[in-house]
């Protein structure tokens, strides 16, 4: 199978490494020196037991200069630049081609919907961790389940998916409710990402410390209240428990959203906590610890230009 992968970060790159040993792998980038490290390099994975393994079956290109049709597209660019990377690689979307969304955050499905049918579109989530070292190297920080559904009944092209992750090795695993999928993708990231990003510090540091974890557990209790308003049930305990084996799994991995900060790069809290401020505001429940995150979030990135001097 032809795959394609949208945005070669860490994540990027774990998933385009595994997937090229059985499939022509194609990695797109809008940094050009990653681009240039993967052709020169291939992938480099160091792995959690510390063994090191190199992929070469891959190439890679700008994004926006490959014009072949992909059999399967994964996009795995931040949400903030999805649809000028959908809008850049439209070439890429044939009838046939299955696209698969492995981001971060809320709506990429439906910015996915513009540029091809609501049946080829499969919603994923991701327990892996990965760090970006540079150069085409990530650390192998974490692993876990890829679970994927869709909006929409496509049993076989689920199965299909399901299959070629699992030949490459990833657990995989279908799931018929894929609204329970989004959310517990979010109530991770909302309070992972950004706890992690504002302390800078690895994914295990949010339960070392009962300050830490306290205002965790303010922000992911109001997004399930939100989850709830939305037709979605959780209970507290539920997602408090995920939030912390998840921590407790990839304990040395440092998150997406705390890399950037690190970079001083834009970050995707809009798309995180901001989807949940947003979609409270429907239906009037209080929120503060999410808006005042938010708020916090973009003072940091705000305050990018005096570090960079």
């Amino acid at each position: 199978m032809k795959v394609v992968i949208i945005g070669a970060g860490a994540m990027g790159c774990l998933y385009g490494a595994y997937l090229s040993k059985n499939n022509e792998v194609v990695m797109l980038d809008s940094f050009e020196p990653q681009v240039e490290a993967l052709n020169a390099n291939g992938i480099t994975v160091l792995e959690e037991d510390g063994k090191e393994y190199n992929y070469k079956n891959i190439k890679a290109f700008k994004s926006g200069e490959y014009h072949e049709s992909a059999d399967l597209v994964i996009v795995f660019v931040k949400s903030t630049f999805t649809e000028d990377a959908l809008h850049d690689n439209k070439s890429l979307f044939a009838n046939h081609t299955i696209v698969m969304t492995l981001q971060n955050g809320a709506g990429n499905d439906r910015k996915i919907a513009k540029y091809v049918n609501k049946k080829n579109i499969v919603i994923g989530t991701s327990k892996h961790n990965s760090v970006n070292m540079g150069g085409g190297k990530i650390r192998h920080s974490g692993t876990g389940e890829t679970t994927i559904g869709s909006n929409i009944e496509t049993k076989k092209t689920l199965n299909t998916i399901e299959k070629l992750l699992s030949e490459s090795g990833f657990k995989a695993e279908i799931t018929d409710d894929i609204q329970r999928i989004i959310w517990s993708k979010l109530f991770v990231n909302l309070s992972i990402n950004t706890f992690t990003a504002i302390t800078r510090s690895p994914i295990g540091s949010m339960i070392d410390n009962e300050y830490a974890w306290d205002f965790a557990e303010k922000m992911i209790c109001e997004a399930v209240d939100v989850a709830e308003a939305d037709g979605t049930h959780f209970s507290y305990m539920e997602v408090l428990n995920m939030v912390h084996h998840v921590c407790e799994d990839a304990g040395k991995g440092y998150s997406s959203m705390s890399q950037d900060v690190m970079n001083c790069r834009r970050t995707e809290i809009d798309a995180i906590n901001g989807a949940i401020v947003e979609q409270a505001k429907l239906y009037n429940v209080p929120v503060p610890y999410n808006t005042l995150i938010v708020d916090l979030i973009h003072a940091i990135e705000g305050a990018y230009k005096y570090q960079q001097k």
